[in-house]
């Protein structure tokens, strides 16, 4: 596998010149489209490399969703042997997939079915783009995010995350509905595919259920104004029964295995304590920490701005002279997208900057209305953001002599961590294990599914309604699949628990007792207290 050091200056040279192609390009109209995008994906392809090959955790959200998958290869009913709290299971289903040809399941594979979904992502924006302000404004309305989601290296943007496969869901559901909005196509078809992918979006990510309901409000719209044309209900009837069929056959699937208490108590309930965190009123206070936190996105929105202004600015003109409401369904259908794409960043009230993935494309998508008042100064978007990258990388390499943040000589393979070394002398490959605390890379690190549904346990640890539940579960899980090795990784490796006084597996006494009579202590690695099952020994 290839590597990249900390200042590969020849490979980002490259990458500019190609990012200075893939701009000149955009302005050039006799350009073929397919050339266009080749251009576009080679550029987001070559500078995402680095990070791709390199074989480490950049966020524990990467680990907990590898855990699930490589539990879910041997197991295969989410629920039963998984529980990602809020994150959906069709994200984790998504991380099987390579292991089916025989591939690891480890940070490289994750990262490149996230890369897919980025990719998809954008090629279908652009087609949405298309369809709505037309082929020129698409090409030079696609090089913001492109160029950022290319040459970013804030981890947020570039680690596999969880809005990854909704976002593109999101961008496969918006491009159908410009669709049904310009009658390309089949209305019928396009109504049911617009609704069958609305209906899977829940079962991604419940987080983005609210960018999907405007988008639903907006189809319903059209179907309604198809009736109004044509005195036909077709369009909405294939609309409800698209939407109802994903979560139809979810729900039989769920009580065939008698798994649809469990999706009600763990996946919409639990969400729901996750997702209190904030109210409406400290929204725009989050939003800003958040945007904040992050230097390039806040460049990304700062560019984009003026475009954003100067459509906005043109449509409320337009408004006041034509009074034309239909005129302003889509420019509406698209500013409701971005408030709900701001509620699904701020609402639960952690500042993680990778929920703003949620908004690149309505951002994207209302900057695209101020594209042809600006047609002149077009090429001053892409530019601005180039010189962004480009003293950014300076700064770096005449400072640390650094341009790539991630280093991937001699990290191409996984690391064992100490614990993990010493428990693969008492485990086999189909062996299960159980980690108390918040450390899934070492389910990742040992290639071994979880004993429990929760592979972390911060929700048996912290006080709130349902406590005693996730306990409860968490040892019937145990009992049920008697795994070969407990870990107490409380301290200073846990993510959020690090008290092993108050929050070590002690803290849940039947569980404290069940590893007393059916596990032997090995000894404490680097802060992990290591258990093997005594019939092992």
């Amino acid at each position: 596998m290839i590597t990249f050091d900390n200042s590969p200056t020849v490979y980002w040279l490259i990458g500019y010149i190609l990012a200075g192609i893939v701009v000149l390009s955009a302005l050039y109209k006799k350009l073929p489209l397919a050339v266009f995008l080749l251009l576009s994906i080679s550029l987001l392809t070559l500078m995402r490399l680095p990070v791709l090959v390199f074989n480490r955790e950049l966020n524990p959200d990467e680990s907990q969703m590898l855990s699930h998958a490589i539990t879910l290869y041997q197991d295969p009913v989410y629920w039963q042997s998984v529980d990602g709290t809020t994150i959906g299971p069709l994200d984790n289903y998504l991380l099987v997939i390579p292991r089916i040809p025989g591939f690891q399941i480890d940070y490289v594979s994750g990262r490149v079915m996230g890369f897919l979904c980025v990719a998809g992502a954008l090629l279908l924006l652009f087609f949405t783009l298309k369809n709505w302000f037309g082929d020129l404004s698409a090409r030079r309305i696609i090089l913001a995010p492109l160029l950022f989601l290319a040459f970013t290296q804030e981890v947020d943007f570039v680690h596999y995350s969880s809005e990854q496969l909704s976002i593109f869901l999101l961008a496969l559901a918006t491009w159908i509905f410009s669709k049904t909005t310009n009658h390309i196509g089949d209305a019928s078809r396009n109504h049911y595919s617009l609704g069958l992918i609305l209906g899977v979006i829940p079962f991604a990510k419940l987080q983005a259920v609210p960018q999907a309901v405007v988008i639903t409000l907006a189809a319903i719209w059209v179907c309604f104004r198809w009736y109004q044309q044509t005195k036909k209900w077709q369009p909405l009837a294939m609309l409800i029964a698209g939407g109802m069929s994903f979560p139809v056959i979810t729900l039989i699937w769920a009580m065939y295995h008698h798994v649809l208490t469990d999706l009600i108590d763990f996946y919409l309930l639990g969400n729901v304590i996750y997702a209190g965190g904030s109210d409406s009123a400290s929204i725009p206070v989050q939003l800003f920490r958040i945007v904040k936190a992050s230097p390039d996105f806040s460049v990304f929105a700062c560019i984009l701005l003026l475009p954003v202004l100067a459509g906005a600015g043109s449509k409320i003109v337009g408004f006041r002279k034509s009074d034309n409401l239909t005129a302003l369904f889509i420019p509406v259908t698209i500013f409701a997208l971005l408030v709900a794409s701001i509620y699904a960043v701020t609402k639960s009230g952690n500042a993680f900057v990778h929920y703003l993935n949620f908004c690149i494309i309505p951002w994207t998508l209302l900057a695209a209305y101020g594209m042809k008042r600006l047609e002149k100064w077009a090429l001053i978007i892409p530019c601005i953001f180039l010189a962004w990258f480009v003293s950014n990388d300076a700064f770096s390499y005449l400072k640390e002599r650094k341009l790539n943040n991630f280093v991937s000589v001699n990290a191409t393979a996984l690391k064992q961590s100490p614990v993990v070394k010493e428990l693969k002398k008492y485990t086999h490959s189909n062996d299960y294990m159980v980690v108390w605390g918040w450390q899934c890379m070492y389910y990742v690190e040992a290639q071994l599914a979880q004993g429990t549904a929760e592979n972390h346990s911060e929700r048996s640890i912290f006080k709130h309604d349902m406590k005693e539940k996730y306990r409860s579960r968490y040892l019937s899980d145990m009992l049920k699949t008697k795994p070969a090795v407990f870990i107490d990784a409380v301290g200073k490796n846990s993510s959020w628990v690090q008290d092993r006084k108050t929050q070590g597996f002690e803290s849940y006494p039947a569980l404290a007792q069940y590893v007393k009579a059916n596990y032997k202590f090995i000894g404490d690695f680097d802060h992990a207290r290591l258990y093997i099952r005594k019939d092992r020994l």
